[in-house]
């Protein structure tokens, strides 16, 4: 509870100053929250410059995280501050789930050595600068791992936790095979096997078919994901290395990657080795390794045939890697008693020294999330003099912009990306859309960061300037 406890307010302290950060897809979250909670409906913003709504069903994203933020909206709290809200809730509940049931099965000591690891590895921090889905993904994934181990005779309530997950990120399908794989490999007879793994389905097979059934009457058949085959792979591969190096090497190259890589690979085999045969203490491990694989099996699935832009950066294996501490930890551990005290000293040497690199540049983080802002928390978005004058006279026009997140989070407005076509069709018909809709084109440069430029649009286009700021300009029909 005490480490918990603190988890919470570091969550609480790193969304402070100038955070929280503000991701992309946090404008999404955000907007469904709000219209959820004062309209009773989740909407999302609609980007195509074509739509003559700015809203549409949200479809893109699982409904969880906007339906918990809208839950403490609802009780006075607006979007953000209930993102942050939430964000330090599921901290104290990770890390006091994690450290309670690690403690159970290896040691109060080795319960606190994990979390204190899950407290400062810089992805799980990250995750939680920002309003995000991640967080409360991790919490409910933990509750899940705990409920498989502790709860093993009660599928229902893993298989609920799981389909919990699986609406805060669809990524949580894996944790709903994971429950079901658990029960299948449990002992009994084949019958009380399949009763069981049915069990553990049937809440996320409802949760997830409500949604869908919702989603395709309300946003069409191919709202969520459009289904193919997309190939190149290794690019998502090498991403997930570096990931992987700089978890492994926190601020170090990815050299030193491969070799601590290595040994942690000869640790585990000689701790499998010596802790044979495998022991009831050691479920957690083993149900952690299996949520690992199925999750990471589903994430490279989903990038091979439902999105080519998953990443596999820290946002991504923030729970992958969650999971895998856990694991190693209770593989370790009851080995680590019996080795030699020369080999002891140099395993906890060696687990400090990582502490504290990951601390230090978790710290380096988080003093640039405070300071100076995540994403769209940047200082340099929040205190654009073009959001500025956008807020103050663009009542009455229509929007449209190649970034919409700025006058969304800034300006309190919602606006249309520009097109992507620069064929004479489109460029004719946008033409029409800039003058019926009494319209205004805000065109951001590069000085807050890396955006789609507009220029090659705007020569094509019978506009005139109305004002051009630091950061950007203003145009109109």
């Amino acid at each position: 509870m005490a480490l918990g406890a603190l988890a919470f307010a570091g969550a609480v302290g790193i969304t402070s100053g100038a955070g929280p950060g503000l991701d992309p897809d946090s404008m999404s979250y955000m907007h469904a929250a709000t219209t959820l909670a004062h309209g009773g409906v989740l909407r999302d913003v609609q980007r195509d410059w074509a739509s003559v709504d700015s809203t549409m069903p949200l479809a893109h994203w699982p409904p969880g995280y906007p339906v918990v933020i809208a839950t403490v909206e609802r009780i006075g709290f607006g979007a953000k501050q209930g993102a942050r809200v939430i964000g330090a809730i599921s901290a104290f509940v990770t890390i006091a789930i994690i450290t309670w049931l690690v403690g159970g099965a290896a040691g109060v000591g080795t319960g606190i050595v994990v979390g204190l690891l899950v407290m400062v590895t810089p992805a799980v921090v990250q995750v939680h600068e920002s309003v995000l889905s991640e967080p409360l993904f991790i919490a409910l994934l933990v509750l899940t791992l705990a409920a498989m181990v502790r709860a093993p005779n009660r599928p229902f309530v893993s298989g609920l936790l799981a389909g919990l997950a699986s609406l805060v990120r669809y990524a949580g399908v894996s944790l709903v095979g994971g429950v079901v794989l658990w029960q299948l490999a449990r002992a009994g007879t084949l019958r009380e096997r399949l009763l069981r793994a049915i069990t553990a389905a049937l809440p996320a097979i409802v949760l997830q078919g409500v949604w869908v059934l919702r989603t395709v009457h309300s946003a069409g058949p191919s709202a969520i994901r459009h289904i193919s085959l997309y190939g190149e792979i290794t690019s998502t591969l090498r991403e997930g290395w570096r990931t992987t190096s700089a978890w492994l090497v926190p601020g170090m190259g990815e050299l030193w990657g491969i070799f601590v890589a290595a040994g942690v690979a000869v640790l585990l085999v000689v701790a499998i080795w010596e802790s044979r045969p495998l022991r009831m203490r050691q479920a957690p491990a083993m149900a952690a390794l299996l949520l690992a694989a199925c999750y990471l099996g589903l994430v490279l699935a989903s990038r091979l045939i439902a999105d080519p832009g998953i990443p596999l950066d820290d946002r991504m294996m923030a729970p992958l890697l969650v999971l895998l501490e856990v694991a190693i930890v209770l593989i370790v551990a009851p080995a680590w008693r019996r080795w030699p005290i020369q080999a002891r000293v140099l395993v906890a040497a060696l687990v400090t020294l990582w502490w504290g690199a990951a601390l230090r540049v978790s710290a380096n983080s988080v003093r640039y999330a405070v300071q100076t802002g995540n994403d769209f928390a940047e200082d340099c978005w929040r205190d654009s003099p073009l959001v500025a004058w956008v807020r103050a006279n663009g009542g009455g026009h229509a929007l449209f912009t190649n970034v919409p997140e700025a006058l969304y989070f800034h300006a309190g407005r919602l606006a249309h990306e520009l097109p992507d076509e620069r064929d004479a069709r489109t460029i004719n018909a946008f033409t029409d859309t800039l003058a019926r809709r009494n319209a205004l084109i805000v065109a951001f440069d590069e000085t807050c960061g890396v955006v789609n430029k507009a220029d090659s649009l705007l020569v094509r286009l019978p506009v005139r300037e109305v004002v051009t700021m630091s950061t950007g300009r203003a145009l109109a029909p």
